[in-house]
């Protein structure tokens, strides 16, 4: 054998004793430390599945809540579900139903508690515009035309993003209920602003839904400009 090949067997079987070397402190480690190394395995794996069970238990836990509030055909079930399945993310929009059931059957109060709820649900933030602007058309259905105009006025001096059409909404409805109770200057007021409001943000988001709703704004501020002036 020549000399760089016996070189070479003595480097490989210097490797060779340290794998092996390796090897057997590892084993040792183990016969040492296995019932650790194992419990740790075992939590390691317990925790995975915890969190795999958890997700799939709410995803089904909102799915079978979807159902119960698409299903509930009456204010009886729906108010079940609700009980039920309260924390949902689909329990918003099934409020809101609740709250047009309500208002079929003259339960003013149970609208507007179930209309604040979801007015105050930030998680879907359309959803708690409509309660808002729905709570503004409850007042005016109980006959405070000053007090729905007031939420409505309210409602539209927000920004948030994508609220645009919405605001339009709000801002139509507050000059019109102003006009009802007999406010002119408040009435011209919002509307102006509203106005105002459709020619500063073109480019928003909502500026479209918002656009939708300047011909009403603009046949009320004409109303306003052929009507006599109130007495104060």
């Amino acid at each position: 054998m020549s000399s760089v090949n016996l070189k070479r067997q003595k480097e490989i079987n210097a490797q060779m004793s340290q794998v092996m070397d390796d090897f057997d402190r590892f084993e040792f480690f183990f016969a040492e430390h296995w019932k650790k190394i194992v419990a740790a395995a075992v939590l390691i794996v317990l925790g995975v599945a915890a969190v795999v069970s958890f997700r799939v238990y709410s995803h089904h836990r909102q799915l079978t809540a979807a159902v119960a509030f698409n299903q509930a055909a009456d204010v009886g079930a729906l108010e079940k579900a609700l009980a039920r399945y309260g924390s949902a993310e689909a329990s918003a929009a099934a409020r809101l139903r609740l709250a047009g059931l309500y208002v079929d059957a003259k339960n003013y109060e149970g609208a507007r508690r179930e209309l604040q709820a979801v007015s105050g649900d930030s998680k879907v933030p359309e959803l708690a515009w409509r309660a808002t602007l729905n709570l503004g058309y409850l007042a005016e259905l109980e006959g405070k035309f000053e007090e729905a105009a007031g939420i409505f006025a309210a409602f539209a001096a927000q920004t948030a993003a994508g609220s645009e059409g919405y605001r339009g909404e709000a801002f139509v409805n507050a000059g019109r209920l102003y006009l009802a109770a007999g406010k002119q200057q408040e009435a011209r007021e919002i509307l102006e602003a509203a106005r105002s409001m459709n020619a500063g943000n073109s480019a928003a988001p909502g500026a479209q839904a918002a656009a939708m709703w300047m011909q009403q704004i603009n046949f009320l501020l004409a109303r306003l400009d052929a009507a006599p002036v109130a007495a104060k």
